[in-house]
């Protein structure tokens, strides 16, 4: 039987409190990147805290949805990664700012769905409820 993993999405509604939770879920509160970098070696299991094959469950996924849409989406671009970016990045960065501000294009939530869907050991399911 996989080990089971249960991220809540009523415990977070930014960016950084996504970071906390998956802190808490996976790694006890021990120190880790909290980053998307950071999370994608966390889930390749480059930390050595989490099984290889694992299944995790997103509770409240829709409200997460709403919390990580573009709201977030802008505020992440604008105060991370523009800010933060390489300057060959910063066209592309400045790109998804605009279509983010339109309400168009990936969102946070997206994001961080697609990442952890690269991830063939990580089987993943969206839960709305308890």
């Amino acid at each position: 039987m996989q080990p089971e993993y249960v991220l809540d999405g009523e415990r977070f509604d930014t960016l950084k409190e996504f970071y906390a939770e998956v802190g808490r879920v996976f790694v006890g509160g021990k120190p880790w990147g909290k980053n998307l970098d950071a999370l994608n070696d966390l889930l390749c299991g480059d930390f050595g805290l989490i099984p290889s094959e694992f299944l995790l469950v997103w509770r409240h996924a829709e409200r997460s949805r709403r919390r990580l849409g573009y709201t977030e989406t802008v505020r992440q671009l604008t105060l991370q990664q523009l800010r933060d970016c390489h300057p060959q990045a910063m066209i592309r960065t400045a790109w998804a700012l605009r279509a983010a501000l339109r309400g168009q294009g990936p969102t946070v939530f997206d994001w961080l769905v697609t990442l952890i869907g690269e991830h063939p050991n990580v089987k993943l399911l969206l839960v709305e409820g308890d």
